[in-house]
């Protein structure tokens, strides 16, 4: 009997055992787990620590896209001279200061949500390897602020490595509209800027002949008010157009002109902006040697904006220079074919013709078609 309750005894605390084993093991399963919530991911997660003083230190930044992107594998970079930003590669000139203050801007939204993976074994698989990756660089001065490489973009998010970092995180907030740009997106493509009312006279001058378009302004005799008293006098702006043929020998009223139309020319020139730029091009590489065409805007102040246009680019556009400028822009058709057109389109549009049958009588029911239903067919 004895030795039945030692063995009972024996099997209770084998149970007791194995049952503070399972409990422990139990306990450190759910503090694991803790680790697991969303909270305790995003906890362990880096943030690149985007503040306002980090992002208000940075004057130059330097991108690197891959090939296929929109920058096509080039280098752009970018440097703050005083308040203003400059492109420096891959050509000098003045940066698209809007472009570049939304793409600093940008770095605060970005945050890491995901460790996809805590290695750099699989950085080739995610497109974040050196020359599969958009790498973007941001310094003040020689100091880096922030480095990073942008890969490929999916429903977990954007895969992002930090420089310096190993691991393979997903980030959301990131917007390749604002980094994915090519050079002419980071440039400033303004040509012209003037206000309409500015403008006192146009010459146009291209292969068709020559225009010349002043303002005319005439004050309308006041009329009488409700009241019986007279209004303020009225001033009308309008346009005189005179055309010269290419081998004329002197410039005539154009016939049957449209002022409004001048209008239009000076819409499309007012703000103008390129749509790309030229680089390692010379002027006779696109006709520009000699112009196609020459648009001289005076203005009432004495100044004078001057575009040369030369021959059609990509989607008709047209090659331009502004200006003293040596440097080569292309413009929409849209505002080329004020430049290059020919009389007619500063005429006023002629009306359909009328329909021959349009107003041919019906003839009563049957008779046949072509009868005169008041005489005999005459």
């Amino acid at each position: 009997m004895s030795t039945d309750n030692n063995r009972l005894y024996v099997a209770v605390g084998v149970l007791a055992v194995l049952g503070g084993a399972l409990y422990l093991q139990q306990n450190k399963a759910k503090e694991e787990q803790a680790t697991y919530t969303l909270e305790g991911k995003t906890s362990a997660l880096p943030d690149i620590g985007a503040t306002d003083e980090k992002t208000n230190s940075i004057n130059r930044v330097v991108i690197q896209s891959p090939p296929g992107d929109a920058g096509a594998g080039e280098e752009v970079e970018l440097k703050k001279e005083g308040s203003e930003w400059k492109l420096v590669k891959p050509v000098a000139a003045k940066a698209n200061q809007a472009n570049v203050t939304s793409l600093i801007g940008a770095l605060k939204t970005i945050k890491m949500v995901e460790r996809i993976d805590p290695s750099s074994k699989n950085y080739d698989q995610f497109e974040l390897s050196d020359g599969k990756a958009l790498h973007a660089t941001f310094y003040n001065g020689d100091k880096t602020v922030f480095d990073l490489y942008f890969g490929q973009d999916g429903s977990r998010g954007q895969m992002t490595r930090i420089a310096g970092k190993d691991g393979v995180y997903a980030a959301k907030g990131y917007s390749s509209y604002l980094f994915k740009r090519d050079a002419k997106g980071w440039r400033d493509l303004g040509l012209l800027k003037f206000e309409e009312d500015e403008v006192k006279r146009i010459d146009v001058t291209n292969e068709n002949g020559s225009f010349t378009f002043e303002r005319k302004v005439e004050t309308k005799a006041p009329e009488k008010g409700a009241a019986g008293a007279p209004s303020a006098p009225v001033e009308v702006k309008s346009w005189i157009g005179k055309f010269k043929k290419a081998k004329a020998p002197i410039a005539l009223d154009i016939q049957k002109f449209e002022p409004t139309k001048v209008d239009d020319l000076v819409r499309a020139y007012k703000a103008l902006t390129a749509t790309d730029f030229a680089q390692n091009k010379k002027p006779e590489d696109l006709g520009l040697a000699t112009p196609t065409a020459t648009v001289v805007f005076q203005l009432k102040d004495g100044a004078q904006k001057i575009i040369k246009l030369g021959s059609t680019g990509e989607n008709s556009s047209r090659w331009v220079q502004v200006g003293d400028s040596a440097e080569i822009f292309a413009i929409s058709s849209w505002a080329g074919d004020w430049a290059t057109a020919a009389e007619e389109k500063f005429k006023k549009a002629e009306p359909k013709p009328a329909d021959k049958d349009a107003g041919a009588a019906t003839p009563p029911p049957g008779m046949p078609p072509g009868m005169d239903p008041h005489g005999m067919g005459e």
